[in-house]
């Protein structure tokens, strides 16, 4: 059920875990465990979506979400796939190339026996789909509009202080619970309280998303390719739309948010190439810094943080959300086998699982940029018959393609 009363505040709220955060990775967590009986309490500042992106101030804007494989399996099992589905488009096939250079490589479903590699949804989409089930829940408490103020570690459990705002008014309303988790972002404010260090890698480049239409439907298709510049994408969307993304330098960003549709599409396709014919429509854009952070301790005491709040990748692989997802399965898979979700060696052993996956993907990911960003004339030839030798090597494809569907565990 959705909270936002006030008289909420007047009694104190018991649960087994509250979730600072309600954007996908803390609504995602907090349905499975909701699932799995746990009670759960999650605060959420902003209100849950709006029809105008650029009215959006929670996790929810304009932005259309790659989903892997793997992550359609997780969702299918905390019961949000089937009211999902209907809102996604299947990934059957991703091309690779890079502009300058020969050298390319096509990766198929039916290589790995899967019906999608992955899937593209608008993330207002995904929010709403989340919100309702979520307050459909009778094992969860939603504060909305609710902001994590402080909590406080005792001999049984955490005292959680959240500020509960309507129409101007702020009352404080406490909650006990086993655990604490962060799934609250970059900036979270649980990273903040328990003092934990991040790491910061900023690549100087923006990345620059819209919706486009091109002459021909996509059929499934999705394209990657990297320039000098930085790679640009293509997911499909419904009808003959697609997510496009473009990722540009910091001297360029400025000059690139100013040009008009018809020069915006002008220089995609110069990238691009018309892969599905010429582009048509190109909606506004959405420009946003593209930084690699990390937390190497993601646990202390009794708090946990998750998705962003742990960790931000550049988008190159598409894995960012899918690695949060990855965060919520091991941990959903974990709890049965303690009574106390906020034991020290319990969440230790679930921060020692989860690490490897997040080494391997940021190190990939980093790779990729060096590799694919290089300016020598041979690492391009090189970078050419990589991705040749790759398409002519199946069991090279098939380990690809299913990291790409199934991170660390492929």
């Amino acid at each position: 059920m959705v909270n936002s009363d006030l008289t909420l505040n007047s009694d104190e709220l018991s649960c087994d875990v509250f979730i600072a955060g309600g954007g996908p990775v803390g609504l995602m967590l907090a349905i499975g465990l909701s699932g799995l009986g746990k009670k759960v309490v999650i605060a959420e500042r902003f209100a849950p979506s709006s029809d105008n992106p650029d009215e959006v101030k929670n996790s929810f804007d304009g932005r259309v979400l790659a989903l892997s494989k793997g992550s359609q399996v997780l969702l299918e099992k905390i019961g949000v796939w089937s009211k999902l589905k209907p809102h996604t488009t299947a990934i059957e096939h991703i091309h690779v190339s890079q502009k300058g250079y020969l050298g390319i490589t096509t990766l198929h479903a039916t290589e790995v026996d899967v019906d999608a590699l992955g899937f593209s949804v608008q993330s207002n989409d995904l929010g709403r789909v989340l919100w309702s089930i979520a307050s459909e829940s009778e094992n969860m408490t939603l504060l909305c509009p609710g902001s994590l103020e402080s909590f406080t570690e005792n001999e049984s459990g955490v005292e959680v202080k959240v500020s509960l705002d309507s129409d101007g008014l702020k009352q404080i309303q406490t909650i006990k619970a086993q655990l604490v988790v962060g799934a609250d972002g970059t900036q979270s404010k649980v990273r903040e309280i328990l003092q934990l260090p991040i790491e910061e890698n900023s690549y100087d480049a923006f990345g620059v998303l819209a919706q486009i239409e091109t002459e021909q439907h996509p059929q499934g298709w999705a394209y990657e390719r990297f320039t000098q510049d930085g790679p640009v994408a293509l997911l499909p969307m419904h009808d003959h739309f697609h997510k496009a993304v473009m990722v540009c330098s910091k001297e360029e960003v400025e000059a690139i948010k100013a040009l008009n549709d018809a020069d915006y599409i002008n220089l995609f396709a110069e990238k691009m190439g018309e892969r599905l014919g010429r582009f048509t429509k190109v909606s506004p854009r959405i420009v946003y810094p593209l930084k690699e952070t990390y937390v190497p301790q993601m646990t202390k005491g009794r708090a946990v943080l998750m998705g962003n709040a742990s960790h931000t990748q550049h988008p190159v692989a598409a894995q960012g959300l899918n690695l949060g997802i990855r965060d919520i399965e091991e941990f959903l898979n974990s709890v049965d086998s303690t009574d106390d979700l906020g034991d020290q060696a319990w969440l230790n052993n679930y921060a020692n699982k989860r690490k490897p996956d997040h080494q391997k993907v940021m190190g990939l990911t980093d790779s990729l940029i060096q590799i694919f960003q290089h300016s020598s004339p041979m690492i391009g030839h090189l970078r050419g018959l990589g991705l040749m030798a790759m398409q002519a090597m199946p069991g090279v494809k098939r380990r690809f393609s299913k990291f790409a569907m199934r991170g660390n565990r492929a």
